[in-house]
Order: structure tokens, then C-alpha cells, then sequence
């Protein structure tokens, strides 16, 4: 127990680390496709868990109203691609 809280622990510090310098150096959206690339790549499943995650905090941050038109706004963008 007191290891898995230790790893727990020093991967936590690890995430913010690389979301602090990832941050400072204007390079964050390259450092999230990079992630979600190999992990895509290694656990599938993982990987739309987390893209479902991002996306559902991302809108419910936002006012009821706005929740709708982002995921609309979202799906528009990425359709184009």
C-alpha cells in the first residue's frame, strides 16, 4: 500500500511537471497529442477513456447554455479535418 501511494505520488508530481513545462514553453497541444498518440497506439480503450473525460470536463466548465454549441462547435471542427 505505501508503495502504490508513493508511485501514485511521484506520478502525479511527474504529470505536472511536464504540464508546467509544457506550459511554459507554449508546447502543451503538442505534448497532449503526443500522449494521446502512443497511448491510442498502446491501450485503445484507455485512450478514449481519457479523450471522453477531457471533452466532458471541458464542457461541463462551461455555462448550460454554452455546452451544446461547444460540443457542436467541437464536432464541426473536427469533421473538417
Amino acid at each position: 500500500m505505501v508503495q502504490e501511494n508513493l508511485t501514485h505520488e511521484t506520478i502525479e508530481k511527474v504529470i505536472a511537471a511536464i504540464l508546467d513545462e509544457a506550459q511554459a514553453n507554449d508546447t502543451l497541444p503538442e505534448v497532449v497529442a503526443g500522449t494521446m498518440k502512443r497511448l491510442r497506439e498502446t491501450d485503445p480503450k484507455t485512450a478514449h477513456a481519457a479523450l471522453r473525460a477531457m471533452i466532458e470536463t471541458m464542457a461541463a466548465s462551461l455555462p448550460a447554455d454554452k455546452r451544446q454549441i461547444f460540443l457542436e462547435e467541437l464536432l464541426v471542427s473536427l469533421q473538417s479535418n
